[in-house]
C-alpha cells in the first residue's frame, strides 16, 4: 500500500514538472524568443525524457518560421520551416516553406518540395490544392490535367473544381471556369479567398459590373445594416486579401474608375499598398489632378520608389506641376510643400526657389521665405563668380539689391527692424537708383514721420518701376488729404497692383450720399464723420446744427429758421454761382426730406430756394437747368406749369435727351417720382436708342418690376455696344443707388442702430432681407438657424488681405491666386 502511494506521488511530481516546463517554453514563444524556447525544451527533456508535452521542438521551429515569414526574413524562415519538416512536422510546415520560397521568387524550389511530398505520399490531402497551384505557377498545366483525371481521389472536391476552372481559364473559356469556381464551396488552400476566383473569371469574361459586385468593392458608410436600404452613402471596403486587392486594382484600371473609390489608400494594412499607391498616382496624373497625385507621392516610402523606377523619374516633374496647379487653386501652403521637396533636387534650382519664395511669403512663412532669399543670394554670388560674362556688374548689383530689399521686408514682418534697415543700406550701396531701393527709403521716411519727404520718393519709385504693393498703398495713404493727386496716382499705377476700379468707381457727392440714407440719425452721423469738406455738405451741417428737436418716426425735425437761413445765405454769397447750384439742391432736398412740413414758414422757405435755382437757370449757370427741372418735379408741379419751363430748358440744351434723363435720375435717387414721365416718353419718340433716357424711363417704374428691368437692359445693351462712357457711368451710379435703397429697406427702422449691432433685431432684418430677395417671408425656423452664424459674422473683425505682388528676377512668375489671411506689418507701423 505504501509503495503504491509513493508511485502516485512520483507521477504527480513528474506531471507538475512537465506543466512547469511547458509553461516556461510557451512564455518564451509568446515573447518571440524561439531559440531560448528550444534550449529550454531540450534541457527539460534531457533531465526527464519521459515528459508528455503539448509543445515540441518541431512546433517551435514552425512558429519561428511563421514569425520570420511575417517579418519578411525569408532565408531565415526557409531554414526554420525545413528544420520543422526534418523533425517530422508536415502540413503547415510544408505550406509555410512553399510560401517562403514563392516570396523569394523560387517557384521551382517551392514545387520541388511539395511535389516530393506528394509523390512519397507524405503531403497531407488538404494541401493538394497548394500542389496544383504550384504546378500552374511553374507552367505545368498539362500535369494538372493528368492528375485531375488519373489521381482525382488524392484531392478534395474543392481542389478538383478549382483545377478544372483554372484549366478552363487557361484555354480561354472564362464562362466554364466560372461554373467550376461556383462549385468549390471551400478554399482551395489555407489562405485562399473563394470569391476572388469568381470575380476573376467574370473579369476575364468582360463582365466588369458583376465582378464589382462579387468583389463587394464598396460598403455602406454607416455601421447600421439598414443604411443601404435608404440610399446611404458608400465608402471603400477594407480589403484584407492580397488577391482581392489585385483584382480591385485591375477593376479600377479597366473601368477607368478611381482606385480611391474602392480602397482606402490611407489604410496601413492595405494589401499591395505600394502597387495601389503607384496606380492611384498614375490615375490622378492621367486625369491631370497633379495636386492630389503629389500628396500621395510625398508619402511614398523609398522602397516603393525603388520598386517603381518610373515613379521615381516622374517625381520631380510631378511636384513642379502640382505646385503650379495648387497655386492656381489658391492652395499656396501645398504649393510651398511641393516645391520645397524638389528645390534642391538634384541641385538647387533658382527658378523653383523663386516660386517657392513667393508661396512662402504669401502664406506668411516668413522665416522660411527669408531662408530661400538667402539661398538665392548665395547662388547669385556663386553664379557670378563662375560665369562673369553672364552677370555683368549692372545685372549683378541690381539683382543683389532686389534680394536684399526682399530680405528686409521679411525682417520687418519678423519685428527685426534694425536688421531690415541694414539690409536696405546694403541694397542702397549696391544700387542706389534701383526702384525698390528708392521705394524702401520712402517707406523708411514714412516710418520716421517724414511724410512730405516720403511722397516724392515713393512716387519716384513707382515711376521707375517698383512694384512693391506697400509702396503704392503707403503713397495713397500719404495723399489722403489730396484726393486729386491720389486719384492721378491710382490711374497711373493702379493697374500694376490690381487697383482697376478707378475708371469705373462711382463718386457720389458726400451730401447726396448722406441724404440717400433717408434716416436722420444716420445722416447726422455720416455728416459728422465725413472728411470731404464741400459747400453742399456744409449746408447739411447747418441744417443739423439748427434742428430744434430730435427726429420723429417719419425722420422729421423742427428747424430753427432764424438760425439756419442767415448761415445758408452767407454760404451762398461766399461761393460763385456754379457752386451755388449744389448748395441750393442740398438745402431744398434736406428741407424736403427732414424738415417738418407743417412748420410755419417752411413752404415759403422752399419757394425762396426754388426761385434762386430758377434765377441761376435763367442765367444758364452750368447744372442749374437740370437742378431746376429736378426740383420742379420733386414739388410735383402740375404739367401745365411744368411743360413751358421744361420746353425752354430743353430747347437751349445741347443734348435735350441727356438733360432730361439726368434730371429724372437725380430725382429718383430720393424716392419714386413720375412727374417727368410725359416728357420722357415724348423725348424717347425722337431718340428711342438713347441709353440714359431708357434708364430714366426704367426709373419711372419700381426697381423690382418687369418694366424697370426691360428698359434697364435695353439701355445698358446700347451703352455697352456703343461704349458710351457717360451712359455706362450712369448705369454704374444707378446700381449704386439701387443697392443703397435695398440696404435701407432691409434695415428699415433699425438703420439708426448701426453703431450698436447688439441693438439690431436680427430676425426682423433677415425677414426683410428674404422679402427683398425672394418676394416672400422666410420661415421662422430657417431664420432661427441663420441667426447664430450671422451674429458671429457681425461680431468678428475682418483683416484686410495682403495683396502683395512679386516682381520676378530671373523669370516671369504666374499671377497670384491665393490670399493671405493676415495683414502684414507695414513699414510705416514700425
Amino acid at each position: 500500500m505504501a509503495k503504491r502511494k509513493g508511485i502516485r506521488k512520483q507521477l504527480s511530481q513528474l506531471s507538475a514538472t512537465g506543466q512547469t516546463l511547458e509553461k516556461q517554453v510557451n512564455s518564451l514563444i509568446e515573447q518571440k524568443k524561439f531559440s531560448q524556447a528550444i534550449r529550454k525544451l531540450q534541457q527539460g527533456l534531457k533531465r526527464d525524457p519521459n515528459q508528455q508535452l503539448a509543445v515540441s521542438e518541431a512546433n517551435i521551429w514552425q512558429q519561428q518560421g511563421e514569425y520570420e515569414l511575417e517579418q519578411t526574413r525569408y532565408p531565415q524562415a526557409e531554414s526554420s520551416f525545413r528544420r520543422a519538416i526534418g523533425l517530422g512536422l508536415r502540413g503547415d510546415s510544408d505550406y509555410g516553406l512553399a510560401k517562403t520560397l514563392l516570396a523569394q521568387q523560387k517557384q521551382a524550389a517551392a514545387l520541388e518540395g511539395m511535389q516530393a511530398a506528394f509523390e512519397d505520399k507524405t503531403l497531407p490531402k488538404d494541401l493538394g490544392g497548394c500542389y496544383l497551384k504550384l504546378l500552374f505557377l511553374n507552367h505545368q498545366a498539362d500535369l494538372v490535367k493528368q492528375l485531375v483525371k488519373a489521381q482525382a481521389k488524392r484531392f478534395q472536391a474543392a481542389h478538383l473544381h478549382w483545377a478544372r476552372g483554372a484549366l478552363a481559364l487557361e484555354s480561354g473559356d472564362p464562362k466554364s471556369a466560372l461554373s467550376h469556381f461556383k462549385k468549390m464551396g471551400q478554399p482551395v488552400s489555407p489562405d485562399d479567398h473563394l470569391m476572388v476566383w469568381e470575380a476573376y473569371a467574370r473579369q476575364r469574361a468582360g463582365d466588369w459590373s458583376q465582378a464589382e459586385k462579387d468583389l463587394e468593392m464598396t460598403q455602406p458608410s454607416s455601421s447600421s445594416p439598414f443604411s443601404s436600404l435608404f440610399g446611404g452613402s458608400l465608402r471603400p471596403k477594407r480589403h484584407k486579401h492580397p488577391a482581392e486587392a489585385r483584382l480591385t486594382m485591375l477593376q479600377a484600371t479597366h473601368t477607368e474608375r478611381s482606385l480611391s473609390d474602392f480602397v482606402d489608400l490611407d489604410d496601413p494594412e492595405l494589401p499591395e499598398r505600394d502597387a495601389a499607391w503607384a496606380l492611384a498616382i498614375l490615375q490622378l496624373v492621367r486625369a491631370e489632378n497633379f495636386h492630389d497625385a503629389a500628396h500621395l507621392a510625398l508619402d511614398l516610402p523609398e522602397q516603393t520608389l525603388a520598386q517603381y523606377p518610373e515613379l521615381k523619374a516622374l517625381y520631380r516633374p510631378l511636384m513642379l506641376l502640382a505646385g503650379d496647379q495648387a497655386r492656381q487653386q489658391g492652395e499656396l501652403d501645398c504649393t510651398a510643400l511641393f516645391l520645397a521637396d524638389v528645390v534642391n533636387e538634384p541641385e538647387f534650382d533658382p527658378k523653383v526657389a523663386l516660386h517657392l519664395y513667393k508661396a512662402l511669403e504669401l502664406t506668411e512663412a516668413h522665416h522660411q521665405a527669408e531662408q530661400q532669399l538667402e539661398q538665392l543670394l548665395a547662388w547669385v554670388q556663386q553664379a557670378a563668380k563662375q560665369d562673369p560674362a553672364a552677370w555683368p556688374e549692372s545685372r549683378l548689383s541690381s539683382t543683389l539689391a532686389k534680394l536684399h530689399c526682399l530680405i528686409a521686408d521679411n525682417q520687418v514682418v519678423a519685428g527685426r527692424d534694425r536688421e531690415a534697415r541694414r539690409s536696405v543700406r546694403k541694397a542702397e550701396q549696391l544700387a542706389p537708383k534701383h526702384p525698390d531701393v528708392i521705394g524702401r527709403k520712402g517707406l523708411e521716411a514714412v516710418a520716421s514721420g517724414e511724410a512730405k519727404a516720403a511722397v516724392p520718393l515713393l512716387t519716384q519709385a513707382l515711376e521707375a518701376g517698383c512694384r512693391f504693393p506697400e509702396v503704392y498703398s503707403v503713397l495713397l495713404e500719404a495723399l489722403a488729404a489730396d484726393p486729386d493727386t491720389a486719384k492721378a496716382v491710382r490711374r497711373k499705377f493702379g493697374k500694376h497692383f490690381g487697383d482697376l476700379g478707378i475708371e469705373t468707381e462711382v463718386e457720389v457727392p458726400a451730401w447726396v450720399e448722406a441724404l440717400t440714407f433717408q434716416n436722420y440719425t444716420v445722416m447726422e452721423q455720416f455728416v459728422s464723420e465725413e472728411k470731404r469738406a464741400t459747400p453742399a455738405l456744409e449746408a447739411l451741417k447747418i441744417f443739423l446744427d439748427s434742428a430744434a428737436d430730435r427726429p420723429s418716426s417719419s425722420q422729421k425735425v423742427a428747424l430753427n429758421q432764424v438760425q439756419a437761413v442767415p448761415q445758408w445765405e452767407e454760404l451762398l454769397r461766399s461761393h460763385p454761382p456754379v457752386e451755388q447750384v449744389e448748395i441750393i439742391k442740398a438745402i431744398y432736398l434736406v428741407l424736403q426730406q427732414h424738415a417738418r412740413r407743417n412748420q410755419k414758414g417752411m413752404v415759403a422757405l422752399q419757394a425762396n430756394y426754388l426761385d434762386k435755382i430758377a434765377q441761376l437757370s435763367s442765367q444758364q449757370v452750368p447744372g442749374a437747368d437740370i437742378a431746376y427741372l429736378m426740383i420742379l418735379a420733386l414739388r410735383t408741379t402740375p404739367q401745365d406749369q411744368l411743360e413751358p419751363v421744361a420746353a425752354q430748358i430743353l430747347s437751349r440744351a445741347r443734348q435735350p435727351a441727356t438733360t432730361l434723363a439726368q434730371a429724372q435720375l437725380e430725382l429718383c435717387r430720393f424716392g419714386p417720382n413720375r412727374t417727368l414721365m410725359p416728357l420722357i416718353e415724348a423725348q424717347l419718340k425722337q431718340e428711342p436708342q438713347h441709353p440714359q433716357l431708357l434708364l430714366a424711363k426704367a426709373n419711372l417704374y419700381p426697381r423690382n418690376s418687369e418694366e424697370y428691368q426691360t428698359f434697364y437692359d435695353q439701355g445698358f445693351e446700347i451703352a455697352r455696344r456703343l461704349q458710351d462712357a457717360a451712359a455706362l457711368q450712369a448705369f454704374r451710379e444707378e446700381d449704386w443707388f439701387k443697392a443703397q435703397a435695398m440696404a435701407g429697406r432691409v434695415m428699415g427702422a433699425q438703420m439708426g442702430k448701426l453703431n450698436d449691432p447688439s441693438q439690431i433685431d436680427v430676425i426682423d432684418m433677415l425677414t426683410r432681407m428674404a422679402r427683398e430677395a425672394f418676394g416672400v417671408d422666410m420661415p421662422p425656423e430657417v431664420i432661427a438657424q441663420m441667426i447664430p452664424e450671422l451674429e458671429a459674422q457681425m461680431d468678428s473683425d475682418f483683416l484686410d488681405d495682403d495683396e502683395d505682388e512679386f516682381e520676378p528676377i530671373f523669370l516671369p512668375l504666374p499671377p497670384r491666386r491665393g490670399k493671405s489671411s493676415k495683414k502684414r506689418k507695414s513699414w510705416y507701423q514700425l
